[in-house]
């Protein structure tokens, strides 16, 4: 177990997106790893929130319900996290089931570029990964190595196969982010831009795009990130200050579709959280 655990672990995935852990099986690995504080953000969707506030109530553990939506600017993928949200907002719902219908979409059109180059693939060898409603690329990477056509998920995200570059990637939905801000808001969360550095088909993003963000409802920034190293952290942190924006952190825990990661491997402070916390407290 990781010595240097982090308490406060607010991004992680389950089967109701492209994580490969059941709400209750991460629940029990959230404990185990000691967390006190653990938040579900689960990639366009919110299906298993209702079951991970349940379940989380049998435990000495917090639970703060979560949301990732993906977005774009330009050819540039943003994701948005959202915090403290109405699972049933109808803004949200409306949002969330636009996305979703395009990641069918998506999935079918991947499946036949790599059937075209020479990997047969049908889409119910990829469904069947996707335990819940989200089926995207992970589920493709595993469907890829069962049939033998990778060694492991890491070589499908490749520019040989479906990596940001890759030759049978294909982009989600351009849902714009400053539409996902907007629905989060609606639906009572808080707005936070997730791993800043990492942008699919775009530069990381700097002070004045987080800015821009802020300027139409961004509240925080995720400092603390698996994908961020010391110098990455330290820059991100100084712009949240700078902007008097927020500060939050995760692990962006998949379970074994993130090798190498574990939770609370990342996270934020107690001292940082309960400012969250406080305003979120405030919107309501």
């Amino acid at each position: 177990m990781n010595k240097n655990i982090n308490k406060v672990d607010l991004h992680m995935h389950t089967t109701a997106s492209d994580g490969a852990l059941t709400p209750q099986e991460l629940i029990k690995e959230c404990v185990e790893f000691d967390l006190e504080v653990f938040s579900v953000t689960d990639h366009d969707n919110t299906t298993a929130l209702k079951e991970l506030e349940k379940e989380a109530a049998k435990y000495p553990i917090e639970f703060v319900p979560g949301i990732e939506i993906s977005t774009y600017r330009g050819e540039a993928e943003y994701h948005i996290l959202g915090y403290y949200i109405d699972p049933e907002n109808e803004a949200l719902l409306g949002l969330t089931e636009t996305i979703l219908d395009s990641r069918i979409t998506r999935v079918h059109k991947m499946v036949e570029i790599l059937s075209e180059m020479g990997y047969p693939l049908e889409y119910s060898d990829v469904q069947k990964y996707a335990a819940g409603v989200s089926i995207g690329r992970p589920h493709v990477a595993r469907a890829l190595v069962e049939k033998g056509y990778v060694d492991n998920i890491g070589e499908a995200f490749t520019d040989q196969f479906i990596g940001g570059e890759g030759k049978a990637y294909v982009a989600k939905e351009k849902v714009l982010p400053a539409e996902a801000i907007e629905v989060i808001l609606k639906a009572g969360g808080v707005p936070v831009i997730a791993h800043p550095y990492l942008i699919n088909h775009g530069d990381p993003l700097d002070k004045e795009e987080i800015a821009r963000l802020k300027n139409v409802g961004l509240k925080g920034v995720e400092v603390y990130q698996s994908k961020h190293d010391k110098k990455t952290t330290a820059k991100y942190k100084k712009i949240a200050e700078e902007l008097d924006l927020l500060i939050t952190g995760g692990s962006d825990y998949h379970g074994e579709n993130s090798p190498g990661i574990l939770p609370g491997d990342c996270g934020m402070n107690r001292e940082e959280f309960r400012k969250l916390e406080s305003f979120a407290a405030s919107m309501v």
